[in-house]
């Protein structure tokens, strides 16, 4: 433990020894003791303790070492180097070796005085990297900046790794290298979105490094040794010798394609469907196709698939059970499970999940002997397989839209599982609905699917009022249990009891009309339901929130289809929101447009005709049914200036738009208070225009600040104001 006092003095760290009843100092000082490190499975300890210099500002620090809680050693590094906090000793596996972080040591400089106050005036350059904007939310980062530094205990030796903060260091847990990832030379592609990187090997010892790759594109997996790294790039993975420095395609022999095809963003360079990690050794690489699980071997030889999903269109994916959390839902759980230290142990059964593409079927299977033997694979949604630490014991948890999640309990084959918990047993007391899959395709003949939730108390024969919920592949989430709250504003249980239809489409994209693309998966699909009869197609709305937003705003001037929308947040001019900023983190919006979720492809200047042609201020004229938006004036993902533009040219067009501004929000409402007035005012809305309940003046007439002022002093105030603005870091 650490003991800190005001002033200092009698500072120390101290540790108490259980089983002799004894304390023992073993460091002590005017001076702040931090980042304490033990060894795993071991008595080594490393801490760092401050030191000052008159010449420079702030502090430095000493790393200091306890080899098996023995005698002190102590690492120093001199001006203009200091040695920071923010980077924490890190041991290496054989406690040979302390990880510490280096950065420049500022000397202190004298301030001159003046009688006049100096301007606060901020110099935004174009060649600025990171904008001043990000900058200011980011400084406390940028001053904790370091490039890490290997301390030899035994030689008291410290060898600098990387003389370049901005470089991403991975410390290997074997094999005396580390890994360099460069993206310096390439920071200008990097401003606008596309990501590059060249690789370098660094010797421990002596910091001696060697390229390896140039212009890779981010992430490269090291084996657990060290000996080699892998890489997608250009559709094949290709495996660096770190010994030889050879260079091979280890996956073109597998006949297969890893690209995966799901990405529709407007990049060069595709990503690939995973990577599981290293088998122990350094023997293989796993990494996934649509469908499966495939060994890779570093050698070239040829590629090993390890299972067959691709007959019932069933995703099979690693789930590492040492991680945080446990296994992840269906087909994207695997793709974290590259950080396994060890590597995977392919003599032992590995687990797998799976999720069938078109059934939504969810369960688990295990990989023993070369082959898949499936255990649970249900219509339900089955999720967060774990492990007990000290026994064979493993959990998952299961779900439905109208079940709540519950805990089952089985042995390692997963069979026979147990049911061990009942979350909201009152539930059974209660009507509620239930989903199933629909099947449609766009103009483009693409294959898409969407979950459709019935309204609870469903009656053959009737015709219900229905609302579609869009974002991006919503099918996903048949099987998801929605909150029943007044505080959560966009709920398909909420809307089912209330008596609708709910309809989650696919939409999938194609380059510079992410609007039309949208327009169309949409419509396909909302005809598709509506052929079954049980829709009653002039009561039919549409609500979305962000880039569901944007969708459901764009829409309502697409298309007659739908009586009444619902736009959270939304973007409603791409043109000129191209040149605004993401003030969550300060971004500039140009990532974002051309090869982020807006898919644009190229700026502004290139292709204006695209961006006005997916802007829904640019035809809202054509605008059939009635709209809702609905923003924070702090909102800092989609600048709400977006909604004001909306709603102004609505309005200039004698539209039905009503737009509700909740003071102090920002993107998503927290609220209590404004989430359940914005909960209320959706329900209001679709229940005047879809079901044609009695309108609340505030959809037919509007609020004066006056009449809302009358409001307020009528109404107790039970909810704490929301935050001013986004809190940038100091």
């Amino acid at each position: 433990m650490t003991i800190g006092v005001e002033g200092r003095a009698g500072n120390a760290i101290q540790v108490f020894d259980p089983s002799r009843g004894e304390l023992k100092v073993l460091d002590s000082g005017s001076a702040i003791f931090t980042a304490l490190a033990w060894r795993k499975d071991s008595s080594d300890l490393a801490a760092l303790r401050s030191k000052r210099d008159p010449a420079y500002d702030g502090e430095s620090y000493t790393v200091l070492a306890w080899k098996n809680l023995g005698e002190k050693r102590a690492g120093d590094v001199a001006p203009p180097k200091r040695i920071v906090p923010s980077r924490p000793p890190q041991w290496s596996e054989d406690g040979s070796i302390l990880y510490i972080g280096l950065a420049d040591w500022d000397r202190k400089v004298e301030g001159k005085k003046s009688d006049e106050d100096p301007s606060n005036v901020e110099v935004w350059h174009a060649r600025d990297v990171n904008v001043i904007s990000e900058q200011k939310l980011r400084v406390a980062r940028d001053r904790d900046r370091n490039a890490p530094a290997a301390w030899h205990i035994g030689e008291g030796r410290l060898v600098p790794l990387s003389t370049n903060p901005k470089e991403n260091v991975q410390l290997l847990r074997a094999g005396g290298r580390a890994i360099a990832l460069d993206e310096t030379p390439y920071e200008t592609e990097g401003m606008f979105g596309r990501r590059f990187a060249d690789v370098y090997k660094v010797d421990v010892a002596k910091g001696d490094r060697a390229k390896v790759a140039t212009r890779v594109v981010p992430p490269v997996w090291a084996s657990p040794s060290g000996h080699f790294l892998l890489n997608f790039k250009d559709g094949e993975f290709w495996v660096y010798d770190l010994e030889t420095g050879a260079q091979r395609n280890v996956s073109r022999a597998a006949g297969v394609t890893f690209i995966d095809k799901e990405n529709d963003y407007p990049v060069k360079n595709k990503p690939s469907w995973g990577v599981a990690g290293w088998t122990k050794n350094d023997a293989s690489v796993i990494v996934y196709d649509e469908y499966n699980l495939w060994q890779l071997f570093p050698d070239g030889s040829k590629p090993k698939r390890l299972t067959d999903g691709a007959a019932e269109q069933v995703r099979h994916r690693y789930v590492n059970l040492e991680s945080a959390g446990g296994g992840g839902r269906g087909g994207r759980g695997g793709r974290g499970g590259g950080d396994r230290e060890e590597g995977i142990d392919l003599s032992k059964p590995v687990y797998l999940s799976l999720t069938g593409v078109w059934t939504k079927r969810t369960g688990y299977a295990r990989l023993v002997d070369g082959k898949v033997d499936r255990a649970i694979y249900q219509d339900r949604g089955n999720s967060r397989l774990m492990k007990a630490k000290d026994a064979d014991v493993y959990a998952y948890q299961s779900e439905a839209f109208d079940t709540s999640p519950n805990y089952y309990v089985a042995g390692p084959d997963l069979k026979n599982a147990k049911l061990v918990t009942e979350t909201n047993p009152f539930a059974a007391q209660y009507a509620w609905g239930h989903g199933e899959l629909i099947e449609y395709k766009n103009p483009r003949g693409e294959r898409l699917q969407g979950a459709l939730f019935y309204p609870a108390n469903y009656e053959k024969g009737k015709k219900y009022p229905l609302i579609v919920h869009i974002y991006e592949r919503e099918s996903q989430y048949l099987h998801r249990v929605f909150p029943l709250s007044e505080r959560s504003p966009y709920s398909e249980t909420v809307w089912t009891t209330r008596g609708y239809f709910v309809l989650m489409p696919d939409i999938v994209f194609r380059a510079r009309d992410p609007g039309m693309s949208i327009l169309e998966c949409v419509t396909a699909a909302t005809k598709k339901v509506l052929e079954s009869g049980m829709i009653d197609p002039t009561r039919v709305g549409l609500v979305g929130h962000s880039w569901g937003g944007y969708g459901t705003s764009f829409v309502m001037t697409q298309s007659d289809l739908f009586a009444a929308g619902v736009a959270g947040g939304p973007l409603t001019n791409l043109a000129s929101s191209y040149g605004e900023i993401y003030w969550n983190n300060g971004i500039p919006e140009t990532n974002h447009a051309e090869v982020g979720q807006e898919r644009m492809e190229v700026p502004l200047y290139e292709d204006p005709a695209a961006y006005l042609r997916n802007s829904a201020v640019f035809h809202v004229n054509k605008m059939k049914g009635a709209l809702l938006l609905s923003v924070g004036d702090k909102d800092g993902a989609s600048d709400w200036h977006q909604d004001i533009e909306m709603y102004n040219l609505a309005r200039r067009a004698g539209k039905q738009c009503v737009m509700l501004v909740y003071p102090g929000e920002n993107h998503s409402l927290a609220v209590k208070a404004n989430q359940m007035d914005y909960h209320h005012r959706i329900l209001d809305w679709f229940g005047y225009y879809l079901k044609g309940d009695p309108p609340p003046e505030w959809i037919t007439k509007g609020v004066t600040v006056l009449d809302r002022q009358k409001e307020l002093r009528r109404t107790k105030k039970d909810s704490p104001s929301a935050p001013a603005s986004v809190t940038p870091e100091q």
